[in-house]
């Protein structure tokens, strides 16, 4: 009996569009071809597609988006209907979402979006439901929403901003809380989060190659400081004081330890903080703290890049120093090291979080071990909240091991998954490009690059790529 119990607690997982049949597939993309020309049309088939699979977001995105064309401007007496109808709904919604009924908080209320998709009542509703069923991309889909109707409502734009982090999403919660700030520059709660975000942003650099990072890095300090998210030393050093004296006192309390962690690591005496976590972990409470464990790893990398750091800015100024250049070399090679050895007992450690094989198979390519990687990112991508970034990365391991057919595969599947162009689609398209030009393809490369030239001329060097394609066919002529 206790079985079953816990069986139906699991809460169901979401569905990308690659779980979709093929079919169902391209009914999809081809009801998002037709909103402008016939939104009743896409809102149809995707009405009909959500009645049999209710957590896919991809395909509700394609609905809301039909739904609003659909609806234009509305009228007065419309839009005042729905808010009645919304504010009823909103507290029957809460009685089935206590009973177990969320699902059918989501059908019913489509239902009410089908005559006015501007129903942030029913919207946010249905986003709560979401929320308890564990569908988070629904829950960003529908939060989404309502701030597009109400871009000036501070307290949606932070639940977008936490699903966003959740998700771990940083670009899109730093814009949001950016957008919140706007109407509420002093709001804590805002500026909370906005911290948040900037540190997930900081932690998703280290996946990325050394030049991104900087610049990543700097315009994030820069956020940071227009914000005045960022505590003067002096305030720092104070909590340090405090907490120091705390912990002397009641030295069981390991959020005290965390605390006093998080702001040695923002005056950057990293080894002090580390020696914070160690004494956090050791006692009864933080012994199975996971959160504390990945703290550590962070500020054991942190501490060793800063020695690095110090050890170049000596090589800096005396560069033909042999002793200096080894002692270099020694410490990127030990940080490489440390990270990849982490990396693998997180993986063994808990063996069903995917996320930490997307971090291994990084490391792993990094290191040029592209068949580990590639088995690391084959499981990673069933992890929905890294599975487009594990599909690309996949992609750029098949592109190094020259495998440019099985690459153009699965970037093709990440670009399907990606609806929104954003940052993360421009990268797949222009990856997929590079494949294709690889391979020789040089027709069905110019077509992905004119995709991502429509909408962001200078992303990267694809104004360079069309023109000069275009240069070379009218030359032919």
């Amino acid at each position: 009996m206790a079985e079953d119990k816990s069986k139906k607690k699991e809460k169901p997982l979401e569905e990308s569009l690659n779980d979709l049949d093929p079919r169902v597939v391209k009914q999809v993309e081809n009801a998002e071809k037709s909103i402008d020309k016939n939104p009743s049309y896409a809102v149809d088939v995707c009405t009909n597609i959500l009645s049999h699979h209710p957590s896919c977001a991809a395909v509700r995105r394609v609905l809301h988006e039909a739904q609003r064309r659909k609806f234009g401007k509305g009228n007065p007496i419309t839009v005042l209907i729905a808010k009645i109808n919304g504010f009823v709904f909103a507290k029957k919604a809460e009685k089935l979402v206590a009973q177990g009924k969320a699902s059918e908080v989501l059908s019913e209320g489509e239902k009410l979006l089908s005559a006015c998709p501007i129903n942030t009542k029913a919207l946010k509703a249905m986003a709560e439901a979401a929320k308890s069923l564990g569908y988070t991309a629904t829950a960003q889909e529908l939060y989404a929403s309502i701030a597009q109707s109400e871009p000036s409502n501070v307290k949606v734009l932070a639940e977008l901003a936490k699903i966003y982090i959740q998700n771990k999403q940083a670009d899109d919660a730093m814009n949001v809380c950016k957008l919140a700030m706007k109407t509420a520059p002093n709001d804590n709660d805002i500026q909370a989060l906005f911290k948040e975000a900037t540190v997930l942003k900081t932690i998703d650099l280290s996946t990325k190659d050394g030049g991104e990072i900087v610049k990543d890095t700097k315009n994030v300090a820069e956020m940071e400081q227009e914000s005045r998210l960022v505590n003067d030393k002096e305030t720092l050093e104070k909590n340090v004081v405090r907490l120091t004296e705390e912990i002397s006192k009641d030295v069981e309390n390991i959020n005290l330890y965390r605390e006093l962690a998080t702001n040695l690591r923002q005056l950057e005496r990293y080894g002090e903080a580390v020696e914070m976590v160690k004494k956090a972990r050791s006692l009864p409470m933080g012994a199975g703290d996971t959160s504390l464990e990945k703290l550590e790893h962070d500020l054991i990398v942190s501490y060793k890049e800063q020695q690095l750091a110090a050890l170049e800015e000596k090589l800096a100024a005396d560069p033909e120093n042999a002793d200096l250049k080894a002692s270099v070399e020694a410490s990127k090679a030990e940080i490489r090291g440390y990270k990849l050895e982490s990396a693998r007992a997180m993986v063994e450690r808990y063996p069903n979080d995917y996320n930490y094989k997307f971090v291994l198979g990084n490391l792993l390519f990094e290191e040029g071990r592209i068949d580990e990687a590639i088995g690391q990112f084959q499981l990673s991508q069933r992890n929905p909240k890294v599975r487009q970034q594990s599909l690309l990365s996949l992609g750029k391991a098949f592109i190094a091991g020259k495998k440019y057919d099985m690459a153009v595969d699965q970037l093709l599947t990440a670009k399907k998954e990606s609806l929104q162009m954003n940052d993360a689609r421009k990268e797949i398209i222009y990856t997929l490009a590079n494949a294709y030009e690889q391979m020789g393809e040089e027709e069905k490369a110019i077509e992905q690059y004119k995709d991502i030239y429509k909408s962001d001329i200078g992303y990267r060097d694809v104004s360079d790529k069309i023109n000069a394609f275009y240069e070379r066919k009218a030359q032919q002529k």
